[in-house]
């Protein structure tokens, strides 16, 4: 039983792989700014890149963002009270397409004339690529009682954020030197809490300045979107070729418009 079940895993891996390399789908993040009582539409385009038709559907599912790293969970609409999913719909939701094929998917949003619609919410878009169950090759019929379910899934981010909706809000909880990584470098921690009421795209940078030279130099700015009520870590590595001295160490962020942008300092020692 213990062989049987690794080559089963071993081939889902590699049929996973396969298929992530022969679909595409973009973009990977659809924004809506709906109204009460409004319907609007955004498109996706699928692609099948493979050379032989595949067939996609199309679904709604909730999701979380738990912890500070920003990973997506799918989760049940009834544990979500910002679900968006009921008000989604796709056409077509079930498509078939040729080889080197692509077309374009409607995702169709709408929002219902009621007080719980003057909110953020948030859902994801599931495009599939699905083929016929088939059992692995070279093992025999009676092996086991199933086959495998080729699948791979792309999932798409929805955002629906009511004009109303304009409190734009972050603070920065804490900025700390975190130490070396594995590879050597030293490590910033900055961590920024979206206290708005809106969905905020954040760019986080340093501005680093040797207190005895006045020199300064920016780190390349990292980019995240933060949902309300939540949370994201981010870690910077400086350069390792920083000469050793005093430095002062700026932790910028922004988070929408020219007069939201907040920073902390840093004193560190290179030595």
């Amino acid at each position: 039983m213990r062989n049987r079940i690794i080559i089963i895993l071993v081939f889902s891996l590699l049929s996973s792989g396969l298929w992530a390399q022969s679909a595409a789908v973009s973009p990977s993040r659809v924004y809506f700014n709906a109204e009460p009582g409004q319907t609007q539409s955004r498109r996706i385009t699928v692609t099948n890149n493979s050379e032989t038709s595949q067939v996609f559907t199309v679904s709604f599912a909730d999701f979380s963002s738990p912890g500070q790293d920003g990973k997506t969970e799918l989760q049940d609409p009834a544990d979500n009270p910002q679900s968006a999913t009921q008000w989604l719909s796709a056409s077509p939701s079930l498509l078939e397409l040729a080889p080197g094929e692509s077309r374009d998917v409607e995702i169709v949003m709408q929002v219902p004339n009621v007080r719980e619609a003057n909110r953020v919410i948030w859902a994801t878009a599931l495009v599939r690529l699905a083929r016929e169950r088939t059992d692995p090759p070279g093992m025999a019929d009676n092996a086991l009682g199933f086959g495998i379910m080729h699948t791979f899934q792309f999932v798409i981010h929805i955002f629906q954020t009511p004009p109303s909706v304009t409190h734009r809000d972050a603070r920065i909880i804490s900025f700390t030197d975190a130490g070396k990584n594995e590879e050597g470098l030293r490590q910033i921690r900055l961590h920024v809490e979206n206290t708005g009421e809106a969905i905020i795209d954040v760019a986080a940078y340093l501005e680093i300045t040797n207190m005895r030279t006045g020199q300064t130099s920016r780190e390349r700015a990292r980019a995240f979107t933060t949902l309300p009520g939540h949370s994201r870590v981010i870690h910077f590595s400086l350069p390792a070729n920083m000469a050793a001295g005093n430095y002062s160490i700026l932790g910028v962020v922004d988070y929408g418009d020219r007069d939201a942008v907040i920073a902390a300092e840093l004193e560190l020692r290179i030595d």
